[in-house]
């Protein structure tokens, strides 16, 4: 099966490491390649991978609102989240997102339940949208964003709000919560290594960190006020694995979780 990734850039995606690996677990020939595709250019460089024969890709930062726009068809997680990481190339191209997925797996695999507790997600982008899609789809009483940008972090609970009733959205200056989601780029590779939590803020239960690959500074804070802390690799495995099931058929729970581990250990190696 031949897929790939678009994005700009793409030289530091491990990607290609994760499905290779796929292939071999499964035992199925996967020929993945990462293309770099300037933003503007996502509708040319499409048709040329379904020209090439491509099943699908995944799409990454910073073309997820652009291949959002390009779909022809939206799954719901799509509509929801308001981006597109997965496309699949059927008749028309097909928009998916695996962010919330890929966090409830993760959330799951560490024990961390939102059922009836507050959550907090630091960010109000596509991954933060996607963490609160998450946690409300697992039954967060409360989720609240804490964003430089007030007026985003409004927005995106407003437009969660009204698809989770029953979970009472707010933005605003960090809260005292059960649960944190670290969604911004601090701590990822060219930007600072810092904690978006203010130090008068008490300590969570659990806390999870988008960012995989690195001991950020907001993995070791949340760590030194109590919280049991997971990092972004079992999302991105998780991620990774529910792409695939969007491209080729389920592979069920408990293969998904067995396969989820030999990947998050490719991660951190």
């Amino acid at each position: 099966m031949k897929l790939g990734l678009f994005g700009f850039p793409v030289g530091h995606s491990r990607s290609p490491r994760l499905f290779a690996r796929l292939s071999r677990e499964l035992g199925r020939p996967i020929a993945y390649a990462a293309v770099a595709a300037e933003p503007g250019t996502l509708a040319q460089v499409v048709e040329g991978a379904r020209a090439a024969g491509w099943r699908g890709a995944n799409v990454t930062v910073p073309l997820k609102l652009e291949a959002l726009g390009l779909a022809g068809r939206l799954t719901s997680a799509a509509r929801a989240v308001g981006a597109v990481n997965v496309l699949r190339f059927d008749r028309v191209v097909v928009g998916h997102n695996t962010d919330g997925e890929g966090l409830r797996d993760a959330l799951a695999r560490a024990r961390v339940s939102a059922r009836g507790r507050a959550a907090l997600v630091f960010g109000a982008g596509g991954a933060a949208r996607a963490a609160g899609w998450a946690l409300a789809k697992d039954g967060a009483r409360t989720v609240r964003f804490a964003s430089r940008t007030l007026s985003r972090a409004r927005k995106t609970a407003r437009e969660l709000a009204a698809l989770f009733p029953r979970t009472r959205f707010s933005a605003g200056a960090p809260a005292r919560a059960d649960v944190w989601v670290q969604a911004t780029p601090l701590g990822m590779k060219g930007f600072a290594d810092e904690t978006p939590a203010p130090p008068s803020l008490p300590g969570p239960e659990a806390a999870v960190d988008l960012v995989y690959g690195r001991l950020t500074a907001f993995q070791r804070d949340a760590a030194a006020r109590g919280a049991r802390v997971s990092d972004g690799a079992p999302m991105l495995a998780f991620q990774a694995l529910r792409a695939w099931e969007f491209w080729d058929a389920p592979l069920g729970a408990h293969k998904r979780a067995a396969l989820a581990e030999t990947l998050i250990e490719e991660i951190r190696r």
